[in-house]
């Protein structure tokens, strides 16, 4: 690749030197080749890298195609329900709501709930009392060794920060989740004083 890259730039050249007593205009193109030529040029000289002197100027593309791989992967080969650790179709549902736009998609769900695997909480449409609840959705935590276990929900509420909601969403998440007998962990340690 090395002697092909001198060969065409010095084809290039030896067009442009050829045809430029018939066309004058054709020199402009030196305004691209030459900083082409010297690039490739120091590609050729420099021994930091092993692909660039063997691949002067066309190297480069490594970096380039490097830097270009996710977003030709986001928009060109990844469906809406590949991306991790959010995928495209969530993603867009956020981006909806935060415009005040509609976000629902007509003729149901892009997600297969028919696949093995699948699961989804329905909300309960009629009340039940704590006391009917079953006893197997809390654990024990500790054993023998420990001087005081306790059983904990196995739903409990997850961080959020403090900052980023208000002192009433923060309220009546702990509300709820005393009267629903589970944690809620705030986000902050010890820091709010709900």
């Amino acid at each position: 690749m090395r002697s092909t890259f001198f060969k065409v730039f010095g084809g290039l050249f030896l067009a442009v030197a050829l045809l430029a007593p018939f066309r004058p205009v054709i020199l402009w193109t030196l305004v691209a080749l030459l900083p082409l030529a010297g690039v490739g040029l120091y590609d050729r000289l420099q021994k930091r890298h092993s692909i660039r002197p063997n691949f002067p100027l066309f190297g480069r593309g490594r970096w380039l195609m490097e830097r270009l791989r996710p977003y030709i992967r986001q928009y060109f080969v990844e469906s809406d329900t590949d991306g991790m650790p959010v995928n495209r179709m969530f993603r867009s549902i956020v981006y909806q709501r935060a415009k005040g736009a509609v976000e629902t998609v007509p003729f149901g769900s892009r997600v297969d709930a028919y696949r093995s695997g699948y699961e989804w909480i329905d909300h309960s449409l009629s009340l039940l009392d704590p006391a009917e609840v079953e006893p197997d959705l809390r654990v024990v935590v500790g054993g023998s060794q420990c001087d005081r276990p306790y059983t904990a929900s196995i739903f409990n509420i997850s961080a959020m920060s403090f900052g980023a909601l208000s002192p009433p969403a923060i309220q009546a998440l702990n509300l709820g989740a005393r009267q629903g007998g589970f944690a809620h962990n705030t986000g902050e340690g010890g820091i709010t004083p709900y």
